[in-house]
């Protein structure tokens, strides 16, 4: 694909932006891509699985029930203290109250009386824990669909904790949903999706209130991302294309982005793929605009890198709608490899 085609259809993510700027999506929960194939992990254990069953099913309908009745000690005494700070920081990042707004925009969890219980796999020497269910799933106006949907626990002092709640869609996966269905616990280690995590997240640094209101979007299919802003926003990107809200915000001046590009697991293509980092419109009519991109050809191999980038005025002015200035040219941090022209006969 030519450049000019990539960033016409890259800034058509503008309405994407915007859209994801309204929406009430919960920090717990989110779908994921279709899980890989790989070679078992390890140091991944086979637990009890009843006392697994019971153990997920017990931390679960306590979360589920404490974000239903809007129960902030309750939510926090069953939630990891990476994913606490996680919503923190994403609430404070748009200007929110945490918790009040978290709990005003949470999404309504699923009953696991909805789904079949597939197994469970434990991890980093017992303190994590992966559990499978398998149902029907109906996301937005979405006909229901067969989905794993996958319980990540974590044990802090002594106590297990929710951090993550996924699904996956099984459509494009028949042979998976039917070892599934038949509880084939071999699966589990089969597809890397159902994995425990290797290792206790870490709990990101508390982020105050932004100067501006930033999101990053990253649309990289084929292609694995870790990306931090400003030393503080961690993000990671594999095979998605998806907006993400910057902890902290983005600042009036200089800024800083950071990331690495490498092949992603889940696809063997390599289609054209773009970053890009917003500022979002926090007035009526305004309209976000673009303060930094990287935009990648199919056949371009550039790894990432370190870049500093300026949120300038003229920017910020070009937001609203009524100003006579032009909207800024976006800064591109890597040069673009130009296709050769043709030869001419």
């Amino acid at each position: 694909m030519v450049y000019w085609q990539m960033r016409a259809n890259f800034f058509t993510i503008l309405g994407v932006i915007c859209t994801v700027a309204g929406m009430s999506v919960s920090a717990q929960e989110k779908a994921a891509p279709p899980a890989k194939s790989a070679e078992p992990a390890q140091g991944i254990i086979m637990p009890n699985q009843e006392k697994a069953k019971e153990l997920a099913e017990t931390v679960y309908n306590t979360w589920r029930l404490s974000v239903q009745r809007g129960d902030s000690s309750g939510w926090a005494s069953c939630t990891t203290a990476s994913r606490r700070m996680k919503v923190h920081n994403l609430i404070i990042s748009e200007r929110g109250e945490f918790p009040r707004d978290f709990f005003r925009s949470a999404q309504s969890a699923p009953m696991l009386e909805n789904f079949r219980y597939v197994g469970a796999l434990g991890g980093c020497g017992g303190k994590t824990l992966a559990v499978t269910y398998l149902g029907k799933v109906q996301l937005g106006d979405a006909a229901a669909k067969q989905n794993a949907f996958v319980l990540e626990f974590v044990q802090e002092e002594g106590k297990w904790k929710l951090d993550q709640t996924r699904f996956f869609d099984l459509s494009k996966l028949p042979g998976v949903a039917k070892r599934l269905q038949a509880r084939d616990l071999s699966v589990l280690k089969d597809q890397d999706g159902f994995y425990p995590y290797s290792a206790v997240p870490a709990v990101p640094p508390s982020c105050g209130k932004p100067e501006l209101i930033g999101k990053v979007f990253v649309d990289a299919p084929g292609r694995a991302i870790d990306l931090r802003i400003n030393g503080v926003s961690i993000h990671e990107f594999d095979n998605e294309r998806r907006a993400d809200t910057i902890s902290g915000g983005l600042r009036k001046g200089a800024n800083s982005i950071s990331y690495t590009i490498r092949d992603s697991a889940y696809s063997s293509e390599r289609p054209s793929m773009a970053i890009g980092v917003f500022v979002m419109p926090e007035a009526q009519g305004y309209r976000p605009v673009c303060v930094f991109d990287h935009v990648l050809g199919e056949s371009d191999t550039a790894q990432g890198g370190t870049f500093n980038f300026t949120v300038t005025q003229e920017q910020l002015a070009s937001m609203n709608p009524q100003s006579k200035a032009a909207a800024p040219q976006p800064f591109h941090a890597v040069p673009l490899k130009k296709k050769p022209e043709p030869a001419k006969k």
